[in-house]
């Protein structure tokens, strides 16, 4: 295993036992807890790792802002209609097309990654992956039927008739 690979394993589990220990509020007190650990890490790194992870921000009883983790045990829904992806969708989505068993996103300058990103976190069926640039995602589908699917999908999240 290289060192990149044993690192990134060691900031992970590092990450998970400290937001699962505490309160972590934010990416500044998360970096700090892992410099008094002994890992430096940066914040773009440390936002890359809480993506990868599915860490997400969750108000608690007292209305202060945490990190969570997804629960290992809770079944992932096939098709989870998830608050990000739709904000997400109904920000940034300009034009989307079909082409074969391709869905073409069209965003905004510089946001493309982000609604990429929140593709990324969900299981959508028939979605074997997705590739953004500047302003528009690529997503390959198993097939045309998948991209229709896929295509009236988003629309929909994004508020949009299909």
């Amino acid at each position: 295993m290289s060192s990149t690979a044993r690192s990134r394993t060691g900031r992970h589990a590092a990450i998970t036992r400290l937001i699962e220990q505490g309160d972590i509020a934010s990416q500044e007190q998360l970096r700090a807890a892992l410099a008094a650990a002994g890992i430096a890490t940066t914040q773009a790194t440390l936002s890359r790792d809480l993506v990868d992870l599915g860490a997400t921000k969750v108000r608690t009883a007292n209305g202060r802002s945490v990190y969570r983790l997804p629960d290992a045990d809770a079944p992932t829904p096939e098709v989870p209609v998830d608050s990000q992806l739709a904000r997400r969708a109904a920000d940034l989505l300009a034009t989307a097309d079909t082409v074969l068993n391709q869905v073409i996103l069209r965003t905004p300058p510089g946001a493309a990654q982000l609604l990429a990103a929140a593709l990324d976190r969900h299981v959508l069926p028939g979605v074997l992956g997705c590739v953004a640039g500047d302003d528009t995602v690529l997503i390959v589908c198993r097939g045309q039927a998948e991209a229709e699917e896929t295509h009236s999908l988003l629309l929909r999240l994004a508020g949009r008739s299909a």
